[in-house]
Protein backbone atom coordinates (compact mmCIF):
# COMPACT_ATOMS: atom_id res chain seq x y z
CA UNK A 1 0.00 0.00 0.00
CA UNK A 2 2.87 2.31 0.86
CA UNK A 3 4.50 1.56 -2.49
CA UNK A 4 1.39 2.55 -4.38
CA UNK A 5 1.25 5.82 -2.48
CA UNK A 6 4.88 6.62 -3.29
CA UNK A 7 4.44 5.72 -6.96
CA UNK A 8 1.36 7.92 -7.19
CA UNK A 9 3.20 10.82 -5.58
CA UNK A 10 6.18 10.49 -7.92
CA UNK A 11 3.93 10.25 -10.95
CA UNK A 12 2.01 13.33 -9.88
CA UNK A 13 5.28 15.21 -9.38
CA UNK A 14 6.40 14.34 -12.90
CA UNK A 15 3.07 15.37 -14.38
CA UNK A 16 3.28 18.72 -12.63
CA UNK A 17 6.62 19.37 -14.32
CA UNK A 18 5.24 18.76 -17.80
CA UNK A 19 4.29 22.04 -19.51
CA UNK A 20 0.54 22.43 -19.15
CA UNK A 21 -0.35 25.14 -21.63
CA UNK A 22 2.60 25.69 -23.97
CA UNK A 23 0.63 23.94 -26.72
CA UNK A 24 -1.85 26.84 -26.58
CA UNK A 25 0.77 29.49 -27.29
CA UNK A 26 0.99 30.72 -30.86
CA UNK A 27 2.81 33.33 -32.94
CA UNK A 28 1.57 35.50 -35.78
CA UNK A 29 3.98 37.50 -37.94
CA UNK A 30 2.49 40.97 -38.29
CA UNK A 31 5.35 42.85 -39.94
CA UNK A 32 9.02 43.77 -40.10
CA UNK A 33 10.45 46.85 -38.45
CA UNK A 34 13.99 46.88 -39.76
CA UNK A 35 15.91 47.44 -42.95
CA UNK A 36 16.45 45.04 -45.82
CA UNK A 37 19.89 43.70 -46.73
CA UNK A 38 20.37 41.58 -49.83
CA UNK A 39 16.57 41.58 -50.07
CA UNK A 40 16.17 39.98 -46.64
CA UNK A 41 14.41 41.55 -43.68
CA UNK A 42 16.62 42.34 -40.70
CA UNK A 43 15.71 42.51 -37.00
CA UNK A 44 13.22 43.38 -35.59
CA UNK A 45 10.28 41.21 -36.60
CA UNK A 46 6.92 42.21 -35.12
CA UNK A 47 4.87 39.34 -33.77
CA UNK A 48 1.57 38.79 -32.00
CA UNK A 49 1.92 36.29 -29.19
CA UNK A 50 -1.31 34.55 -28.22
CA UNK A 51 -1.68 32.40 -25.14
CA UNK A 52 -4.20 31.41 -22.49
CA UNK A 53 -3.24 34.52 -20.53
CA UNK A 54 -4.20 36.94 -23.32
CA UNK A 55 -2.64 38.56 -26.35
CA UNK A 56 0.46 40.72 -26.70
CA UNK A 57 0.80 42.72 -29.91
CA UNK A 58 3.87 44.20 -31.59
CA UNK A 59 6.39 42.09 -29.68
CA UNK A 60 9.82 42.54 -31.23
CA UNK A 61 11.63 39.29 -31.99
CA UNK A 62 14.76 38.15 -33.73
CA UNK A 63 14.66 35.58 -36.53
CA UNK A 64 17.20 32.77 -36.04
CA UNK A 65 16.86 30.69 -39.22
CA UNK A 66 17.85 31.79 -42.70
CA UNK A 67 16.53 28.74 -44.57
CA UNK A 68 13.00 28.78 -43.13
CA UNK A 69 10.35 31.17 -44.34
CA UNK A 70 7.23 32.79 -42.92
CA UNK A 71 4.87 35.33 -44.42
CA UNK A 72 2.98 38.25 -42.92
CA UNK A 73 -0.20 37.06 -41.29
CA UNK A 74 1.01 33.48 -40.90
CA UNK A 75 0.13 31.88 -37.55
CA UNK A 76 1.52 28.73 -35.92
CA UNK A 77 1.70 27.02 -32.54
CA UNK A 78 4.93 27.21 -30.60
CA UNK A 79 6.97 25.68 -27.80
CA UNK A 80 8.69 28.16 -25.50
CA UNK A 81 12.05 27.64 -23.83
CA UNK A 82 14.01 29.67 -21.31
CA UNK A 83 17.43 30.03 -22.92
CA UNK A 84 19.13 29.99 -19.52
CA UNK A 85 17.80 26.44 -19.03
CA UNK A 86 19.16 25.07 -22.31
CA UNK A 87 22.26 22.92 -21.95
CA UNK A 88 24.98 23.14 -24.64
CA UNK A 89 24.52 19.39 -25.19
CA UNK A 90 20.77 19.73 -25.81
CA UNK A 91 19.05 19.48 -29.18
CA UNK A 92 15.89 21.53 -29.70
CA UNK A 93 13.95 21.64 -32.96
CA UNK A 94 16.95 20.13 -34.72
CA UNK A 95 19.32 22.83 -33.47
CA UNK A 96 22.17 22.26 -31.02
CA UNK A 97 22.18 23.91 -27.62
CA UNK A 98 25.52 25.53 -28.45
CA UNK A 99 24.09 27.22 -31.56
CA UNK A 100 21.04 28.44 -29.64
CA UNK A 101 23.20 29.89 -26.84
CA UNK A 102 25.49 31.53 -29.40
CA UNK A 103 22.50 33.14 -31.12
CA UNK A 104 21.19 34.32 -27.74
CA UNK A 105 24.56 35.91 -27.03
CA UNK A 106 24.31 37.78 -30.33
CA UNK A 107 20.66 38.65 -29.77
CA UNK A 108 21.61 40.47 -26.57
CA UNK A 109 23.93 42.71 -28.61
CA UNK A 110 21.06 44.26 -30.57
CA UNK A 111 20.43 46.68 -27.71
CA UNK A 112 23.89 48.17 -28.12
CA UNK A 113 23.42 48.42 -31.89
CA UNK A 114 20.37 50.69 -31.70
CA UNK A 115 20.63 53.31 -34.44
CA UNK A 116 23.58 51.54 -36.08
CA UNK A 117 22.11 49.87 -39.15
CA UNK A 118 25.38 48.25 -40.22
CA UNK A 119 26.00 46.63 -36.84
CA UNK A 120 22.37 45.48 -36.67
CA UNK A 121 22.81 43.84 -40.07
CA UNK A 122 26.07 42.21 -39.00
CA UNK A 123 24.44 40.76 -35.87
CA UNK A 124 21.51 39.38 -37.88
CA UNK A 125 23.74 37.73 -40.48
CA UNK A 126 25.99 36.34 -37.74
CA UNK A 127 22.92 34.75 -36.14
CA UNK A 128 21.89 33.23 -39.46
CA UNK A 129 25.46 32.04 -40.15
CA UNK A 130 25.49 30.02 -36.92
CA UNK A 131 22.32 28.04 -37.67
CA UNK A 132 22.31 28.05 -41.49
CA UNK A 133 25.91 28.57 -42.66
CA UNK A 134 25.39 26.98 -46.07
CA UNK A 135 22.26 29.01 -46.76
CA UNK A 136 23.69 32.42 -45.94
CA UNK A 137 27.11 31.75 -47.47
CA UNK A 138 27.86 34.10 -50.35
CA UNK A 139 25.44 36.82 -49.25
CA UNK A 140 27.06 40.25 -49.09
CA UNK A 141 25.49 40.81 -45.67
CA UNK A 142 27.75 38.09 -44.29
CA UNK A 143 30.77 40.39 -44.26
CA UNK A 144 33.99 39.98 -42.28
CA UNK A 145 32.55 41.61 -39.17
CA UNK A 146 29.48 39.35 -39.24
CA UNK A 147 31.70 36.28 -39.52
CA UNK A 148 33.86 37.49 -36.62
CA UNK A 149 30.75 38.06 -34.50
CA UNK A 150 29.54 34.53 -35.22
CA UNK A 151 32.93 33.05 -34.33
CA UNK A 152 33.12 35.01 -31.07
CA UNK A 153 29.58 33.95 -30.10
CA UNK A 154 30.36 30.26 -30.66
CA UNK A 155 33.48 30.62 -28.52
CA UNK A 156 31.35 32.00 -25.69
CA UNK A 157 28.69 29.29 -26.07
CA UNK A 158 31.35 26.55 -25.99
CA UNK A 159 33.03 27.96 -22.89
CA UNK A 160 33.37 25.56 -19.98
CA UNK A 161 32.71 28.52 -17.70
CA UNK A 162 29.64 29.75 -19.56
CA UNK A 163 27.69 32.27 -17.48
CA UNK A 164 24.06 31.39 -18.21
CA UNK A 165 22.78 34.34 -16.16
CA UNK A 166 23.36 36.53 -19.23
CA UNK A 167 20.45 34.66 -20.86
CA UNK A 168 18.09 34.99 -17.87
CA UNK A 169 15.51 37.06 -19.79
CA UNK A 170 15.89 35.43 -23.22
CA UNK A 171 13.21 33.08 -24.55
CA UNK A 172 13.27 30.84 -27.59
CA UNK A 173 10.08 30.19 -29.59
CA UNK A 174 10.14 27.08 -31.79
CA UNK A 175 7.33 25.88 -34.09
CA UNK A 176 5.32 22.89 -32.84
CA UNK A 177 2.27 22.55 -35.09
CA UNK A 178 -0.42 24.40 -36.96
CA UNK A 179 1.70 25.53 -39.89
CA UNK A 180 1.48 24.75 -43.59
CA UNK A 181 4.26 24.55 -46.14
CA UNK A 182 7.79 24.81 -44.83
CA UNK A 183 8.54 24.84 -41.11
CA UNK A 184 8.42 28.38 -39.66
CA UNK A 185 11.51 30.06 -38.33
CA UNK A 186 12.60 30.05 -34.73
CA UNK A 187 12.41 33.38 -32.93
CA UNK A 188 13.89 34.88 -29.79
CA UNK A 189 12.65 37.67 -27.57
CA UNK A 190 13.32 39.36 -24.23
CA UNK A 191 11.48 39.41 -21.85
CA UNK A 192 8.83 36.69 -21.88
CA UNK A 193 5.56 38.19 -23.19
CA UNK A 194 2.81 38.29 -20.55
CA UNK A 195 0.54 36.25 -22.81
CA UNK A 196 2.77 33.22 -22.35
CA UNK A 197 2.09 31.66 -18.97
CA UNK A 198 4.15 28.47 -19.24
CA UNK A 199 7.64 27.70 -20.48
CA UNK A 200 8.61 24.28 -21.75
CA UNK A 201 11.43 22.78 -19.64
CA UNK A 202 14.70 21.91 -21.33
CA UNK A 203 14.12 18.35 -22.67
CA UNK A 204 17.37 16.78 -21.45
CA UNK A 205 16.79 17.86 -17.86
CA UNK A 206 13.21 16.58 -17.91
CA UNK A 207 14.33 13.24 -19.30
CA UNK A 208 16.99 12.87 -16.63
CA UNK A 209 14.48 13.73 -13.93
CA UNK A 210 11.99 11.22 -15.25
CA UNK A 211 14.67 8.53 -15.41
CA UNK A 212 15.66 9.28 -11.83
CA UNK A 213 12.08 9.01 -10.63
CA UNK A 214 11.58 5.70 -12.41
CA UNK A 215 14.80 4.43 -10.85
CA UNK A 216 13.56 5.43 -7.41
CA UNK A 217 10.33 3.53 -8.02
CA UNK A 218 12.34 0.45 -9.03
CA UNK A 219 14.35 0.56 -5.81
CA UNK A 220 11.21 0.91 -3.73
CA UNK A 221 9.62 -2.03 -5.50
CA UNK A 222 12.59 -4.31 -4.83
CA UNK A 223 12.81 -3.59 -1.13
CA UNK A 224 9.50 -5.26 -0.09
CA UNK A 225 10.42 -8.40 -2.05
CA UNK A 226 13.64 -8.83 -0.07
CA UNK A 227 11.83 -8.21 3.20
CA UNK A 228 9.21 -10.90 2.51
CA UNK A 229 11.93 -13.37 1.43
CA UNK A 230 13.24 -13.53 4.99
CA UNK A 231 10.07 -15.23 6.27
Amino acid sequence: MRLKTVVAALTLSLICLVPRVSFADSLTLTGEGGQQVDGFNIYPYYMTVTGPGGTNTAVSMSCLNFNREVTNGQNWNVNVYSVAGIAPSATIDGESGVDILADAYLYNQYAGASGNSQLTSDIQFAIWDIMDPSGVSGESGLDTNAKNLASAALTVANSLNLNVSQFANDYLFTPSSGYSGGEPQEFMTDPLPPAVVAVTPEPTSLLLLGTGLLGAVGILRRRPVKAYARY
